[in-house]
């Protein structure tokens, strides 16, 4: 049986992991949720802050605990706005899954509904819509969001720090 153990606070949030005999490879936890990386960011050289020291995804980031992980997702989303212009879903979502390896259409329509919003609408930089967009992207990414509000608003936080 697989079980989610509590290891401790990280901010307001708790920090959650699976046993590493129970959430290796081959496991039926999703990838990112393994790796403490929910975004699924791609392994492209940038050295994040709260890396794991052992890097044993040979395509993805591995972070320490899932605080860091919501950081560099939402790090990334602030970049997203900031240098490039990207306001709606499915600009974000056009660029975060491109449709090369993604049905990215039905992808911008999943986070626009989440939002209450159409792919096409301009999503305001508010702190409940970060929140909103992050939690959205993780549940897509991973087919669960399994992390408390706090723990994501914890790396919401440290990205725009």
């Amino acid at each position: 049986m697989r079980s989610l153990i509590v290891l401790g606070a990280v901010g307001a949030g708790l920090v959650l992991a699976m046993r590493a005999d129970e959430a290796g490879p081959g496991s039926d936890v999703p990838r990112g949720i393994r790796n403490n990386n929910p975004g699924n960011l791609e392994n492209n050289g940038i050295a994040w802050q709260g890396l794991s020291d052992r890097q044993t995804d040979s395509r993805f980031y591995q972070f320490e605990n899932p605080v860091w992980g919501i950081r560099a997702l939402a790090r990334t989303l602030k970049t997203y706005r900031d240098r490039y212009g990207l306001e709606t879903a499915r600009e974000i979502i056009s660029r975060w899954a491109p449709p090369f390896e993604n049905n990215t259409d039905s992808y911008a329509r999943a986070v626009a509904g989440a939002l209450g919003v159409d792919p096409d609408t301009h999503i305001t930089d508010s702190q409940e819509n970060r929140l909103r967009l992050v939690k959205a992207i993780i549940r897509h990414e991973n087919g669960a969001q399994p992390y408390p509000d706090d723990l994501i608003a914890e790396g919401i936080e440290r990205a725009y720090a």
